[in-house]
């Protein structure tokens, strides 16, 4: 299956910045993207075209939007924060730069719970000795955030939300997917010898998992225990440093796949179906 998938692969968007973020947009018309100069990116499903909305001055990492269609991106700058940008004006506001009173190292990967809180995870240093990655949370309407995590994470990378507010991350130095509970990670399934990067949660409990390196697409099932190689790129020419992936298009059927390390967002239709994300209303 691996190389009949990396076959059927097909170019969405082409001419952005080395994007590491995609996200679908409430009503299902769009993607988001960002780029490495600060970028954020509207790319027209129906004919893939690629709009810049803003720039957020800094590196652009995940994004999440509300039922509104704002979007919310980690912007690694001078000031690593989460920003806030109106989709119709392009304006960009500060929604948290703090947690626990204390400054953000590397906001990664957000997500929203279904009360509106916003999820997103603090990777830290990419040291292989140290561990002082964070999962964090920001009630509805931003400000400080809350270190929800009891012990230091590896590296913690993407991260998705449940329909039942069940929280899940992955862990890029210390490769693993884990679920959150209480305000410690219960690890579902070890991921020797990659570097996960992006997580999607899929319609029956499972998971996509993108992996900066190798340069992989992985299946796993709900419950854990092996994953599927689903796509694999030896060459890295199809999918140059795989990181966040979305699901979009009728039935949630279609995976969006940004590659850092490619100027494309490139679409595959894996035979599965994906979950609808959270979209709250932000007053």
């Amino acid at each position: 299956m691996s190389q009949e998938l990396l076959a059927s692969l097909e170019t969405l968007a082409s001419g952005l910045d080395h994007p590491e973020a995609i996200a679908l947009a409430p009503d299902g018309f769009s993607l988001w993207s960002g780029g490495e100069a600060g970028q954020i990116y509207r790319i027209d499903i129906a004919d893939g075209r690629l709009s810049e909305v803003a720039n957020t001055g800094g590196f652009l990492l995940g994004v999440a939007l509300d039922a509104d269609g704002n979007v919310y991106a980690c912007n690694l700058g001078e000031t690593s924060s989460i920003v806030r940008v109106d989709p119709a004006s392009g304006e960009v506001a500060p929604y948290c730069a703090t947690a626990d009173g204390g400054p953000l190292a590397v906001p990664n990967w957000a997500a929203f719970a279904t009360d509106g809180a916003l999820w997103f995870t603090d990777s830290g240093t990419e040291s292989l000795d140290v561990r002082d990655g964070r999962l964090i949370r920001v009630a509805p309407g931003g400000g400080d955030g809350e270190v929800m995590s009891r012990s230091a994470l590896h590296f913690p990378n993407g991260m998705c939300v449940s329909a039942n507010d069940e929280i899940f991350v992955l862990e890029t130095l210390t490769p693993r997917l884990s679920r959150l509970v209480g305000r410690d990670l219960e690890t579902i399934v070890e991921l020797p010898g990659h570097s996960p990067d992006g997580l999607a949660l899929c319609a029956d409990g499972g998971f996509i998992v993108s992996c900066y390196y190798p340069f992989r697409i992985l299946y796993v099932p709900p419950e854990g225990g092996r994953f599927e190689t689903l796509i694999d790129d030896v060459t890295g020419i199809h999918l140059p440093m795989p990181t966040n992936t979305a699901f979009y298009g009728p039935g949630l059927r279609s995976l969006a796949i940004a590659s850092l390390g490619g100027q494309v967002i490139k679409s595959v239709d894996l035979g599965i179906t994906g979950a609808r994300l959270n979209y709250p209303r932000i007053s």
